[in-house]
């Protein structure tokens, strides 16, 4: 153990220095639990000296013989035994470098112009403690960190269940501290976290601050490369500064110690071979992924439930055990059954989830996204983070040739691309963005949920039933809107009324009976249509495309070479083929029509309505009704439907016609 440097220059005490009476001590029992011993500069551990367990000073302001000693904590930690004696409060000398929690204390005369404040009542009694505490510790680990202290730093870059590496590491570092004779003080550690990109480490940062700082004596890491990648830009910096602390760094399976003069060059040496094999496996893991696209092949990773890898092909087949159950969630989404139900079916027959637990309506929602449910390959979207890493959004799109632009299949899929189409859509419809991510939509009990807005100028807010009324949400969101609110059974029975007196009346022909057809026949016949409007969004999407790349053309100027002008030529005439060819399978598919007059007859529309449940009369309301809007009233009047209440009818172009 080192020589603590604050006994250096003292003068040994002789018969020429006067010598301070030594003060009564409380005996071992009277010490609070858990208070660390003090390792005085002048009389070691709980030693006569000057500090805070040294002697008081005599005068009028000392503990005279007549007062008993201080009883507690305070009583061995206050110079002047807690307390004063009759006589003026006496004046602290003035000194530079007054002590403060954290510091490193020059000597224990420090400390006793800090307890100054403590008399004062500037400072509480938790605040004494923990300073207390953290003084006598450093003042103890200054003297003996270099020997006897380390601590250890552990990485990983991927951080996955099941996996044994940091445990592996921090026992090979332990046995090393062990062996030669350290104790570990706290272990460091960065899972899954890079050592070759600039991103945060907090286990590093604290690791570095210790030993720099003079806390510990020797960092100590399992392997040179798991301390950083980046080469010896990085690690000669952080070398410097454990060597001007007095430290020293330890890479366990490299042999290294930067005590030897010796090891720094072997150190740089393995610093730059860290850095540019990382760098060269970036490259080979791009180059593999970018094959594996062109070819169709899965890139890695876990297959969606119901699927497996071809060890062979490295394409997705049918599970045997699980593809039925798998099967079976779609059909379920393409019935329209909600998510929650789905993943309660589920779990009441015992279907475990792909990770070995149940069901919820997050893990199904999951499966049915993913493009490679369908066969395709499926790309993640990410994006950079402040601290220089990359997040993942939760999106996955299927992944696109940049030479075809075309979607590329890997294989065998539970469901079909115009399938995939149709459950997205149903899930959107369910589901609404708040905050940047998509929830559900709340299913409202009330006849009008959805249907009724607020017609105040400026407003047009939905409104919601609150009670026994319905209400508009801006005016309770705290917006600038003065709030229509109406009596929902007044409302419901207007627009019911309505409803059943104007369908029966409609003649042959009219648009708003096309218009109920129309939605009529989606309900009875959703395949269909499903896949006429899977055409038209992928028709819409490749215009887009189309549109894009004209402006890279003509506006952003992007094919100026002749190579590029024949590369933008080969796209443009894929994209073009590829968009008649679409609007050619969708004329090809059939238009169903359906004959809805009878339904709409007086007497049968009337009986179906009382037999159907709120949520069925919503659903028939939708078919002829876009949107009730209802006007502010006066108070204390009551409501007239007629000058309050407008219902909007369907419009075949979507055309509001008032009534």
């Amino acid at each position: 153990m080192r020589r603590c440097p604050r006994r250096r220059g003292r003068p040994p005490a002789g018969p020429g220095t006067p010598a301070h009476p030594a003060r009564p001590r409380p005996g071992p029992g009277a010490r609070p639990a858990g208070l660390p011993e003090v390792h005085d500069a002048a009389g070691g551990a709980d030693g006569p000296g000057p500090g805070l367990g040294g002697p008081p000073p005599q005068g009028p302001a000392g503990r005279g013989p007549d007062r008993p000693p201080p009883v507690g904590p305070l009583g061995a930690l206050l110079p002047y035994g807690g307390g004063r004696g009759p006589g003026p409060r006496p004046r602290p000398r003035r000194r530079r470098g007054l002590t403060r929690p954290g510091r490193v204390a020059g000597s224990t005369a420090a400390a006793r112009r800090t307890a100054w404040p403590i008399l004062r009542g500037r400072i509480g009694l938790l605040d004494l403690w923990r300073w207390t505490t953290e003084h006598r510790t450093l003042r103890h680990t200054e003297c003996v960190h270099q020997d006897t202290i380390c601590d250890l730093y552990l990485r990983l870059s991927l951080d996955r269940d099941g996996k044994t590496a940091i445990q592996r590491q921090e026992s090979d570092c332990r046995a090393w501290a062990e062996r030669n004779g350290l104790t570990v003080r706290k272990v460091h550690i960065d899972r899954g976290r890079s050592g070759y990109k600039t991103v945060e480490r907090k286990g590093f940062d604290t690791a570095l601050a210790a030993v720099t700082a003079g806390v510990v004596g020797t960092l100590i890491v399992w392997k040179l490369d798991r301390f950083s990648r980046k080469g010896i830009g990085q690690v000669g910096k952080v070398l410097d500064d454990i060597e001007k602390a007095g430290g020293r760094l330890v890479s366990v399976l490299d042999g290294l110690d930067t005590s030897n003069d010796s090891a720094r060059m072997a150190v740089v040496m393995l610093a730059e071979l860290a850095r540019s094999e990382s760098k060269n496996l970036g490259t080979r893991v791009g180059h593999a992924k970018r094959y594996l696209r062109s070819k169709g092949q899965w890139i890695g990773g876990q297959p969606p439930y119901g699927l497996l890898i071809d060890t062979k092909t490295k394409k997705l087949v049918h599970d045997p055990e699980h593809a039925v159950y798998a099967r079976l969630i779609a059909d379920q989404a393409l019935a329209g059954t909600s998510l929650v139900k789905t993943a309660r079916f589920l779990n009441e027959y015992d279907i475990l989830s792909p990770r070995g637990g149940q069901w919820n309506a997050a893990s199904i929602m999951q499966l049915l996204r993913s493009p490679a449910f369908a066969g395709l390959m499926p790309e993640t979207e990410t994006v950079e983070t402040d601290d220089g890493g990359r997040r993942y959004t939760g999106k996955v799109f299927p992944y696109r040739d940049p030479e075809t632009l075309d979607t590329v299949e890997i294989g065998e899929g539970i469901i079909t691309v115009g399938e995939r189409e149709r459950i997205i859509r149903t899930l959107e419809s369910r589901t609404f963005v708040h905050a940047g991510r998509r929830r559900p939509k709340p299913e409202g009990a009330a006849l009008l949920t959805g249907l009724v807005h607020c017609a105040v100028p400026g407003c047009g807010r939905r409104m919601h039933r609150v009670g026994g009324s319905y209400q508009c949400m801006a005016r309770r969101a705290g917006n600038q809107c003065v709030g229509a609110s109406a009596l929902a059974d007044a409302v419901d029975q207007y627009v019911t009324e309505q409803f059943l007196t104007k369908l029966p009346a409609l003649e042959p022909g009219d648009p708003l009976l096309v218009v109920i057809a129309d939605r009529w026949v989606r309900r009875v016949d959703p395949e269909t249509f499903a896949k006429r409007d899977a055409l038209t969004a992928e028709i819409q999407d490749e215009e887009a495309r189309l549109a894009d790349l004209e402006d890279a053309r003509y506006v952003r100027g992007e094919f100026g070479d002749p190579a590029a002008v024949e590369r933008y030529n080969r796209l443009s005439g894929r994209l073009r083929g590829r968009i008649d060819g679409l609007r050619g399978d969708l004329n090809r598919l059939p238009v169903p029509s359906v004959d809805v007059s009878p339904t709409l007859a007086g007497v049968t529309l009337r009986e179906a309505w009382t037999d159907a449940t709120n949520e069925d009369r919503r659903e028939r309301l939708k078919l002829a009704i876009d949107r009730v809007d209802v006007s502010k009233g006066v108070r204390g009047q009551r409501i007239i439907p007629e000058q309050r209440i407008q219902i909007h009818w369907a419009e075949p172009a979507g055309i509001r016609n008032p009534q």
